[in-house]
């Protein structure tokens, strides 16, 4: 059974919200339910709080004629996808899940269940760029910013590094003379450079991809939505 907490933010002053609403919403516990009131639409408010809880919540939004907005925000796990954002977000924390135990046990020198993670990792890595490369870059084109850079692209050679540092790692542990020490190196390069590449890309694509979508047909959203879901095997 949910458990509801109710918190009236109308009157609050803007400059307190992200704050109340940040320490209200990290403490929801499993199965349950923290419902907001705000006077103005708290769409982008949850967002920034969400980025700052590593994307672990999900939440729908109203507008209640006269009473201002509310927001009903669960834990992620407890909720199915909403749409296809999500749906990648959630997938960038299966893979950080996957790689987190990767670099566990080859801390613990279990090398052979540490090299079998590595791989689920990389098909996990292949299964995730095509959605991002072939269902999203390719049919929502992005322009260079004021530095000349193209989200897209970029993202695109990050991928390509990302899986050439992988394989260097499948190689690592393939040696005759593998050990922790020669592998752990190797896992804290792509570690750091993975993190950097998910906020990179959650910041700067998934807004525009977002956007694009939200002005699509609705029966395309949605095929587009199922084929995600399908894909990421969610």
């Amino acid at each position: 059974m949910n458990t509801i907490t109710v918190t009236d933010l109308r009157a609050t002053e803007a400059s307190q919200l992200q704050g109340i609403v940040h320490e209200t919403v990290r403490v929801l516990e499993r199965d349950g339910v923290v419902r907001l009131r705000f006077a103005e639409d708290p769409e982008l408010l949850l967002r920034s709080v969400n980025l700052r809880l590593r994307n672990n919540l999900s939440w729908q939004v109203r507008q209640e004629l006269g009473a201002g907005w509310v927001a009903e925000v669960h834990r992620a796990e407890d909720v199915p996808p909403h749409d296809v954002l999500d749906a990648l977000q959630r997938d960038h924390k299966r893979i950080d899940a996957l790689f987190s135990r990767v670099i566990h046990l080859t801390d613990r020198n279990e090398l052979v269940a540490a090299a079998d993670y590595m791989e689920q990792f990389v098909v996990a890595i292949r299964r995730h760029l095509v959605v991002e490369h072939d269902m999203l870059a390719r049919a929502i084109r992005t322009r260079a910013d004021a530095t000349g850079v193209d989200p897209s692209a970029a993202m695109i050679d990050e991928h390509r590094e990302i899986l050439a540092q992988s394989a260097m790692i499948l190689a690592a542990f393939e040696e005759t003379d593998a050990s922790a020490a020669s592998v752990s190196p190797l896992l804290a390069i792509l570690a750091g450079y993975l993190s950097k590449h998910e906020v990179r890309e959650e910041m700067t694509l998934f807004p525009i991809w977002q956007r694009a979508l939200s002005h699509a047909p609705q029966p395309d959203r949605s095929a587009l939505f199922e084929r995600v879901l399908t894909q990421l095997e969610l």
